[in-house]
C-alpha cells in the first residue's frame, strides 16, 4: 500500500483521539488513594463527553467506577510516558502534577537510590539515612567545571554552578537550605561549604578552609540538640556568608561571616519527652574528668539534662565530639583562658538549675505563705553557682526570690512565689546561653574574616522550614512568618527566571497566574496586625494573651487570611502558603517580651570573671546589613523561646524589663528577617528543598503522605505549578528532530534547515498554536504536548513496525520452506539405505542368537547346580550346630537346678535351728522373770521398814534447808529492794523539781496577749485532773480495803492451820509419854492413811499462802512497771505485784509436789519421825507468813508513793510557731 495510505489512517485516528482527548482504553492514569495518596489505574473503555463515570482498574487489580462531573473537569491526571519515568529534573515532564512529581521522585530514590533531583532551579534533596559515597574529593574533581545538568543532580553540581556563576559575572549569590527537622539541612549546608572551600583554596591558604571547616562542630554542639524527629537538629537559623577575592581571575575563599536566628533559648531550661538539650551540656558532662574544679556529675544528675529521659545518641561518644568541639575552638582561634571561662559558665548554668527555689511558712505558724519563695542559705548548687560565675552568692539568692519595680520616686521591693522564682532563674539561665551564643558567633566572625576588602560573596542559608503541630505557639509564628518570606521571594524569583528564558528565547508569553502570599504576609506586619497588636498589647500595663486575642479577633477579621475559632478566643487561624495553622495565644506575651530581671543582670555584669563581664555587656545588633569590614561588632542574633507552654499568672506579669530589653522579639524578628530578605534579593538566589522521607529513620524507607506534605510546604509543587502554567516541556531543535523527524513527510524534513523541518514537525500534528512556542534555540510546548506527540510517534512506528514485520516475515518463512524442502530430499535417501542395512543387521543377529542362547543355557545350568550344592552343605552346618548347643544347654541348666536345690535345703534347714532356739529363750526368760518377782516382793516388804523410811526422810530434810537458804536470799533482796524504793524517791523529788523549772521557763517565754486565754485553759484542764485524781483515790481507796479484807480472811486461815499443828504437837507429846515401849510393834499397825491425810491437809494449806504470795508479788511488779510511766487512767486495784525473785522459790515447790507422792507412801509410822516433821512444816509455815508481810508492806508503800499528782496530769504547753 502507499505510504500516503498510512499516514491518512493515522490522521484520521489522531483525529479520533483528539476529539476523546487522551483518556483511551488501556491510558494509564492516576487514582486517590487512601494510604497511598496516589494509586496507578488502567482506563477500561473510552472516555465520551458526559459520561458520569469511567471504568478503571487499579494497580492492585480491583475494578473501580471513577465518578466525572458533565463538564469532565474532575478527570483523574494522566501517567506520563515511560521515557519521562526518572528524569532528572522534574519540570521536563510532560505531565507535571503532583502524582508524577511524586512518582518520579519514588522510582529515583526507592529503584535507583538517587537522593538528588532537580524542580527547575530547587534541588530536592531526601535524606536517605545511609552513609552515602557521594562526597569524597574524587567527587568534587567530578563536579569542577562542569555546567549543571551535565552530570547527575548534586549539592556539588549546584554550588558548582553558583561558584561558576561567581567568578564569570563577580556577583553575590545565595544558596537557601530549607526543610523540617531531620530533612538534612545542617549536612546539605556542611556539604556546600566544604565544596566551596575545596574548589576556593590555595596551597597558601589552608588555614581559611580548615577555619571555614572548624566552624560547623562548634556550631553544632552550642545550637544543634536532639529532637524526636532528628539525632543533631538545628535549633537555630543560619547565614554564612563564605567571602572570595578576585586574584589574576580566580576567586579564593578569603573568609566567612555567620549570622544566627531563632536560637530556641527554653531549651536550655525544658526538653520534651525523648528529646535533649544542646549537646554541649552533654559534652561537657561527659568530659567532667578533665575538669574537677566544675564539680559536675552525670548528666542525670541536673535538672535541665534529664527532663527528656533520653540522655545518649546512638553511635555517638559524648565524649571524643567534646574533644572534636575544642579542637576546633582552638583552630578558630579560642585561647585556653576562653575555652576554660566558657566551660565555667557552662557548669554555672547547669549548677543554677538545681537550685532549689522552695515554699515559705509565716513567721510563727505553719501557715505557708504563698506570695513568697525562699533559698536555702546552704544550697550547694547556689555556692557553686557564684563560685564558678564569680558573682556574689547572696546577691544572687536575693534577687532570685525578690524582684524590684520601680515607681515614680522609688524602688519597690516584692517578694516572689515560688513559681515566679523558678521562672526568674530559667529566664537567667536562658539569657546567659544566648549571650554566651552570641559570644562565640562573635570570635566566629572576628576569627573568619581576616579583615581584607571583600570583593564578593556566597551566602549560605540553613533555616526552619513550614512547621504546623497540635499546639502552636510563637516561635512556630515567627518560623511560618520567615516562610512566608522566604517563599514570596523564591515565586518572585522563580517568576522571574520564567520571564528571563522566555524573553532570551524571544517568544511570546502572557502573565503567569501563580500564589502570591503578600495579602497573608500583610496579615502579620501590616499596621494593625499580629505583630503591631502583639507589641502593643506587650506595652500595655495589664496586658494578656486573653486580651490580646480580644484584639486580634477585633482587628484582623478583615483580613481574608484570618480566621477566628468556632469555640473560645484562646486561638486564631492563619492560611498559609502550605496549610491553615492554629495557634494558641498562651504564651505570646511572655515569649515576645522575653524579659530577664534587671538585678539579676546587674549581679551578672559585676562578676569579678571578664568573660562573664563581656558577655553580659553584648547587644543583640543586626549586623546582616552592615558591612563586615567596617563594624566590630560580634555577629547579630535574634532568640525567641520555644518548647513548653508556660503558665502566665499575675505576679510574672508584672516584673517589668529593664530599659536594654524594651525592643521585643518580634520587633527584632521582623527587621532582622527583612535585612535577611533584602540581601537575597540582592544576591542570584539557589534552592536546596530538603525531604525527610520517613520518621523512623529508616534507610531509602517511602512514606508517600509525609513527602506530599513537605513537597507542598517547601515550594517544589508550587514551582512545578508555575512551570506547568507555562511551557514546561523544552526541546533544543536537533533533539526535537531526531526524535520526531519520522512525523513528518520527507518532502518536509530537510537536513540542511532543522528548525523549519521542526515547525513543519509540530505544525502537522498540533494545529493549536496556542500549545507550542518556537524559541531561539528551543521548542516550548504547553503541558501534555509532548505526551501526545510521544502517543502519535509510538502509533506510527507501531504501524511502520507491523509493515515491516509482514515483509521480513514473508522472506524468512519462503527461505524456510526451500531449506526444508531440500532437507527433506536428503533424508529419505539416507533413511532407505538405513532401512536395508537395519535388515540385514537383524538376520545377522538371529543366527548370533541362537549361538549365544545355547552356550547360555549350559552355563545357567551348571551355575544352579553349584548353588543348590553349597546351599545344602550350608544347611548342615548351622543343623549340627544347632543340636550341640540344645545338648549343652540341658546339661549346663542340670547342673543349675542341682546347685539351687542344695542352697535351698541349707536355708530351711537354718531356720529350723533358729525357730528352736528362740523358743528355748523365750522359756528362759518366763523363769528368770517368775525368779525376779519373788525377789522384787521379798525387796518390797524390806522397803517398810524403819531403816528404809529414815533414808527416805533423810532426803526430805535436806530439800527443807534448801528451801530455808532459798527464803534468806530472798529477805536480803527484799531488803535491797527496799534501799532502791528510798532511792527512787529521792530521785522523784528532784525529777518533780526540775518539772516545776522548766514550766517557770516555758510560763516566762510565753506570749503576754496568750497568757490570759492559757491560763484559763489551764484551770479547766487542772479541774478535769484533780476530779480524775480524786476518782484514783477513790479507787485506791477501795483497793486497800479489798486488801484489809483479803489480809484478814488469810490470818484467820493461818490461825486455824497453826491451831491444827499444835494439836498434832500434843497428841505426838501423849502418844510418847504412854506408848514409848510399844513403838515397834505400834509401827507396823499404825495407819498410813491418817498420818498421810494429815501430810497432805498441811501441803495443800502451803500450796494456798504460797499462791497467794505469788499473786501479791505479781501485782506489785506490775505496779511498779506501769504505775509512773504510763500516766494512763489505771487505778491500784489491777495493777501487777510479779517479781523474777520468785523463780527459785517456784522451783523448790515444785521439787516439794514432783517427790510428794512417792515419799508420803515410803513414810514411816514411827513417832519420832512425825513429830520433826511436823515441826519442819511449822517452820516453814512462819517463814511465809513473815514473807507475806513483807511483801504486803512492800506494795503499800509503793502504791502511795506512786500515787498521781497534778503535775503528772500537767500537759506540757509550748507556743505554735516556727520562732519557738
Amino acid at each position: 500500500m502507499p505510504r500516503w495510505f498510512f499516514q491518512t489512517k493515522a490522521r484520521e485516528k489522531l483525529a479520533d483521539v483528539l476529539s476523546a482527548g487522551n483518556y483511551i482504553l488501556g491510558a494509564k492514569i492516576w487514582v486517590t488513594h487512601a494510604e497511598k495518596v496516589w494509586e496507578s489505574a488502567t482506563l477500561e473503555e473510552n472516555y465520551r463527553k458526559g459520561a458520569g463515570f469511567l471504568k478503571i482498574c487499579t494497580e492492585s487489580g480491583s475494578l473501580k467506577e471513577f465518578k466525572l462531573k458533565p463538564d469532565g473537569s474532575n478527570l483523574p491526571p494522566l501517567r506520563n510516558p515511560a521515557i519521562l519515568v526518572g528524569q532528572n529534573d522534574l519540570t521536563t515532564l510532560s505531565y507535571l502534577h503532583e502524582p508524577g512529581v511524586l512518582y518520579n521522585l519514588r522510582v529515583r530514590f526507592c529503584e535507583r537510590q538517587i537522593i538528588y533531583t532537580y524542580c527547575g532551579i530547587i534541588l530536592v534533596a531526601i535524606n536517605p539515612y545511609a552513609e552515602m559515597p557521594l562526597y569524597g574529593p574524587s567527587i568534587i574533581r567530578a563536579y569542577r567545571g562542569q555546567s549543571m545538568g551535565d552530570l547527575e543532580p548534586h549539592i556539588f553540581a549546584l554550588a558548582e554552578e553558583a561558584y561558576t556563576k561567581l567568578e564569570r559575572e563577580n556577583c553575590n549569590l545565595s544558596i537557601i537550605v530549607s526543610g523540617e527537622s531531620g530533612a538534612g539541612k545542617t549536612v546539605s549546608a556542611k556539604y556546600a561549604m566544604r565544596y566551596f572551600a575545596a574548589v576556593g583554596g590555595s596551597e597558601s591558604e589552608t588555614q581559611v578552609e580548615r577555619k571555614v571547616l572548624a566552624s560547623s562542630p562548634i556550631m553544632e554542639a552550642f545550637g544543634n540538640a536532639k529532637t524526636t524527629r532528628n539525632d543533631n537538629s538545628s535549633r537555630f537559623g543560619k547565614f554564612t556568608k563564605l567571602l572570595f577575592k578576585n586574584q589574576m581571575g580566580v576567586m579564593y575563599l578569603q573568609g566567612a561571616t555567620v549570622h544566627t536566628y531563632l536560637l530556641e533559648k527554653s531549651r536550655v531550661v525544658y526538653q520534651a519527652q525523648g528529646e535533649r538539650n544542646y549537646h554541649i551540656f552533654y559534652q561537657l558532662c561527659a568530659a567532667r574528668a578533665k575538669y574537677p574544679e566544675l564539680l559536675l556529675d552525670h548528666q542525670d544528675k541536673f535538672q535541665f539534662l534529664n527532663m527528656g529521659g533520653a540522655p545518649d545518641i546512638e553511635r555517638v561518644s559524648d565524649a571524643d565530639q567534646f574533644n572534636e568541639t575544642a579542637q576546633a575552638m582552638t583552630v578558630l582561634g579560642f585561647s585556653f583562658q576562653q575555652i576554660a571561662e566558657i566551660v565555667k559558665i557552662l557548669a554555672g548554668i547547669l549548677h543554677l538549675g538545681n537550685i532549689e527555689v522552695a515554699k515559705k511558712y509565716t513567721e510563727g505558724s505553719e501557715e505557708e505563705d504563698t506570695d513568697s519563695c525562699e533559698i536555702s542559705h546552704n544550697d550547694i548548687h547556689l555556692q557553686i553557682t557564684g563560685d564558678l560565675l564569680r558573682v556574689k552568692t547572696e546577691d544572687l539568692r536575693r534577687w532570685l526570690v525578690m524582684r524590684q519595680i520601680e515607681s515614680v520616686n522609688e524602688h519597690v521591693l516584692i517578694p516572689n512565689s515560688v513559681e515566679a522564682g523558678q521562672a526568674a532563674r530559667d529566664a537567667l539561665a536562658k539569657h546567659i546561653y544566648a549571650k554566651l551564643f552570641q559570644y562565640i558567633g562573635g570570635v566566629l566572625n572576628k576569627s573568619l574574616n581576616n579583615g581584607s576588602k571583600q570583593c564578593s560573596f556566597i551566602g549560605v542559608l540553613d533555616i526552619y522550614g513550614f512547621e504546623t503541630f497540635e499546639v502552636n505557639s510563637f516561635e512556630q509564628f515567627c518560623i511560618n512568618y520567615a516562610n512566608e518570606k522566604l517563599q514570596q521571594q523564591f515565586n518572585q524569583h522563580v517568576f522571574k527566571l520564567e520571564q528571563e528564558e522566555y524573553l532570551k528565547e524571544g517568544i511570546t508569553w502572557t502573565m503567569i497566574d501563580f500564589y502570591d502570599n503578600q495579602p497573608c504576609i500583610d496579615l502579620i506586619e501590616s499596621r494593625l496586625g499580629v505583630l503591631d497588636l502583639l507589641d502593643e498589647e506587650c506595652r500595655m500595663p495589664k496586658g494578656s494573651d486573653e486580651s490580646w486575642a480580644g484584639k486580634l479577633i477585633g482587628k484582623c477579621s478583615k483580613f481574608p487570611h484570618f480566621e477566628k475559632p468556632r469555640f473560645g478566643s484562646t486561638s486564631f487561624f492563619i492560611k498559609h502558603f502550605s496549610d491553615t495553622v492554629e495557634y494558641d495565644v498562651n504564651g505570646f506575651l511572655e515569649k515576645n517580651r522575653d524579659t530577664v530581671s534587671k538585678e539579676l543582670t546587674s549581679v551578672m555584669a559585676m562578676s569579678s570573671m571578664s568573660l562573664v563581664k563581656q558577655v553580659m555587656a553584648l547587644e543583640d545588633i543586626d549586623t546582616l546589613g552592615v558591612d563586615a569590614n567596617t563594624t566590630s561588632t560580634l555577629g547579630g542574633r535574634v532568640v525567641i523561646s520555644a518548647g513548653r507552654k508556660q503558665e502566665l499568672n499575675e505576679t510574672r506579669r508584672r516584673v517589668v524589663p529593664s530599659k536594654q530589653h524594651r525592643k521585643t522579639v518580634g520587633s527584632q524578628f521582623q527587621e532582622s528577617l527583612a535585612s535577611l530578605i533584602s540581601t537575597l534579593h540582592a544576591t542570584t538566589p539557589h534552592y536546596v528543598r530538603c525531604i525527610k522521607p520517613n520518621d523512623e529513620k529508616i534507610a531509602f524507607k517511602w512514606e508517600t503522605a509525609k513527602i506530599v506534605q513537605q513537597l507542598r510546604a517547601c515550594g517544589v509543587l508550587e514551582t512545578v505549578r508555575i512551570s506547568a502554567a507555562g511551557f514546561p516541556s523544552r526541546w533544543l531543535y536537533p533533539d526535537f528532530y531526531m526524535r520526531y523527524q519520522l512525523l513528518a513527510h520527507r518532502s518536509k524534513i530537510d537536513k540542511n534547515d532543522l528548525n523549519q523541518s521542526c515547525r513543519n514537525i509540530v505544525y502537522k500534528w498540533i494545529e493549536d498554536e496556542d500549545k507550542s512556542r518556537f524559541g531561539n534555540t528551543q521548542i516550548f510546548f504547553r503541558a501534555g504536548q509532548v505526551a501526545f506527540l510521544e502517543q502519535v510517534r509510538a502509533n506510527l512506528r507501531k504501524k511502520y513496525i507491523t509493515i515491516v514485520q509482514s515483509v521480513v516475515r514473508r522472506f524468512i518463512y519462503r527461505r524456510r520452506y526451500l531449506r526444508l524442502q531440500m532437507v527433506i530430499r536428503g533424508i529419505q535417501r539416507y533413511a532407505r539405505g538405513y532401512m536395508a542395512r537395519e535388515r540385514v543387521q537383524k538376520m545377522r543377529e538371529a543366527r548370533a542368537a541362537l549361538i549365544l542362547s545355547k552356550y547360555a543355557k549350559g552355563w545357567l545350568c551348571r551355575r544352579r547346580y553349584l548353588r543348590l550344592r553349597h546351599s545344602i552343605a550350608g544347611i548342615q552346618t548351622y543343623a549340627r550346630g544347632m543340636l550341640a548347643r540344645r545338648k549343652f544347654y540341658a546339661l549346663r541348666d542340670n547342673y543349675r537346678a542341682v546347685q539351687i536345690q542344695r542352697f535351698v535345703r541349707g536355708v530351711l534347714a537354718r531356720r529350723a535351728y533358729h525357730h528352736k532356739r528362740r523358743n528355748i529363750i523365750i522359756c528362759q526368760a518366763a523363769v528368770r522373770r517368775f525368779l525376779a518377782r519373788r525377789k522384787f516382793k521379798r525387796m518390797k516388804a524390806e522397803a517398810k521398814t524403819i531403816s528404809h523410811m529414815e533414808n527416805k526422810y533423810m532426803g526430805l530434810e535436806n530439800k527443807i534447808i534448801s528451801m530455808q537458804q532459798r527464803i534468806d536470799e530472798l529477805n536480803r533482796d527484799n531488803s535491797n529492794l527496799k534501799h532502791k524504793t528510798s532511792e527512787i524517791s529521792v530521785l522523784k523529788m528532784k525529777l518533780e523539781m526540775k518539772k516545776n523549772l522548766e514550766g517557770e521557763f516555758k510560763n516566762v517565754k510565753a506570749a503576754c496577749m496568750d497568757k490570759d486565754m492559757l491560763i484559763a485553759a489551764l484551770n479547766k484542764q487542772l479541774e478535769a485532773e484533780r476530779d480524775e485524781k480524786m476518782q484514783l483515790l477513790q479507787e485506791n481507796g477501795h483497793a486497800q480495803e479489798e486488801w484489809l479484807t483479803q489480809k484478814q480472811s488469810y490470818c484467820l486461815a493461818n490461825e486455824e492451820l497453826r491451831n491444827q499443828v499444835d494439836q498434832m504437837i500434843e497428841m505426838a507429846k501423849n502418844a510418847e509419854a504412854t506408848q514409848r515401849d510399844q513403838n515397834v510393834r505400834m509401827l507396823a499397825e499404825i495407819d498410813n492413811d491418817e498420818l498421810n491425810e494429815a501430810y497432805q491437809r498441811a501441803i495443800k494449806d502451803k500450796e494456798v499462802i504460797e499462791n497467794e504470795n505469788y499473786q501479791l508479788k505479781e501485782e506489785l511488779s506490775r505496779f511498779q512497771q506501769n504505775g509512773v510511766y504510763s500516766q494512763r487512767n489505771r487505778s491500784a486495784s489491777n495493777a501487777s505485784s510479779q517479781n523474777e525473785e520468785d523463780v527459785g522459790y517456784a522451783s523448790a515447790k515444785n521439787t516439794l509436789d514432783i517427790n510428794r507422792s512417792s515419799d508420803l507412801h515410803s513414810k514411816s509410822h514411827t513417832f519420832v519421825d512425825c513429830t520433826s516433821l511436823v515441826v519442819k512444816l511449822r517452820s516453814i509455815l512462819e517463814e511465809e507468813k513473815s514473807k507475806h508481810k513483807v511483801l504486803q508492806d512492800q506494795y503499800i508503800k509503793l502504791a502511795s508513793r506512786y500515787k498521781p499528782t497534778e503535775d503528772s496530769f500537767r500537759p506540757t504547753c509550748r507556743p505554735t510557731g516556727r520562732g519557738s
